[in-house]
């Protein structure tokens, strides 16, 4: 197929992919990354919102519909490698990470008492700083990358603190964010390939690139970040919970002991 005829030209992202550009299709720029967005992203979201959550809280499920929604800016990113769509994509990157901090920080404070309360709103105040930012330097990748490696360093520092050096959440929770780094680094690794040595990304033939190992690497490890984060909740506030999977026991979610409206 003739790139050149491609149903999204010109493109107006400030990035590209390994992967061939209207290989497949006319209307889909990046076809396997499009469909790994989906598959790879938006299903761990998903699946937080049907089985996840124990507590009961707002903040774990906006999480995960954060983390769908960014499954659905990148697959309208790769699928169009358009400006509005790489924003939908990148801004929700920066917004899960921020409330995962929120979620770290505020993870022993009693119901309805949170240990700083105007916590939420100095966050919604630096992430429309950020918004802004972004978009005035929208055409800096860097830009982004440098933001959004700011603030996953420090939740890196939150997590190692809270569930290693304190222990909260017990040994589920270190579990969980072993696997959860291991997914996201890993995936990373391959990420930084697919960025700079095209010639390599490409080994997976019919087309396909590491990025689509990044995607779901990525959503897995978002996904099993958040699910650390509700069991050292659970702990906290003493609300009896049980590692339980799914999908022949490949995807961990945490539920009340006695929530049986949970149980597959």
């Amino acid at each position: 197929m003739n790139a050149s005829d491609g149903y999204w030209l010109p493109h107006t992202s400030s990035i590209d992919f390994c992967e061939a550009n209207y290989a497949h299709l006319n209307s889909i720029v990046e076809l396997h990354n499009t469909w790994s967005s989906l598959a790879g992203i938006s299903f761990f979201g998903l699946v937080g919102l049907w089985k996840g959550n124990p507590t009961r809280e707002i903040r774990y499920s906006l999480g995960y519909i954060i983390l769908f929604l960014i499954g659905l800016g990148s697959a309208g990113l790769h699928g169009t490698l358009h400006w509005i769509f790489q924003s939908s994509d990148e801004l929700p990157m920066i917004y899960l990470v921020t409330l995962m901090n929120f979620m770290a920080v505020e993870f022993a404070s009693p119901q309805g008492k949170p240990k700083y309360p105007k916590l939420p709103l100095i966050l919604l105040i630096l992430v429309l700083v950020n918004t802004l930012i972004y978009y005035k330097f929208q055409h800096l990748y860097l830009v982004f990358i440098a933001t959004y490696t700011a603030i996953t360093s420090y939740h890196l520092y939150l997590v190692y603190s809270l569930i290693y050096k304190n222990n909260a959440g017990g040994h589920i929770s270190k579990k969980l964010s072993r696997w959860s780094v291991i997914s996201y680094l890993g995936s990373f690794v391959l990420w930084l390939v697919d960025m700079f040595y095209c010639e390599f990304s490409s080994l997976l033939g019919i087309g396909m690139t590491f990025h689509v190992i990044w995607h779901f690497g990525a959503g897995f490890g978002a996904y099993l970040g958040i699910v650390s984060l509700e069991n050292c909740r659970c702990v906290a506030l003493d609300i009896p919970c049980e590692l339980d999977f799914m999908l022949f026991g490949c995807i961990p979610f945490l539920k009340r002991v006695d929530d049986s409206s949970k149980d597959d």
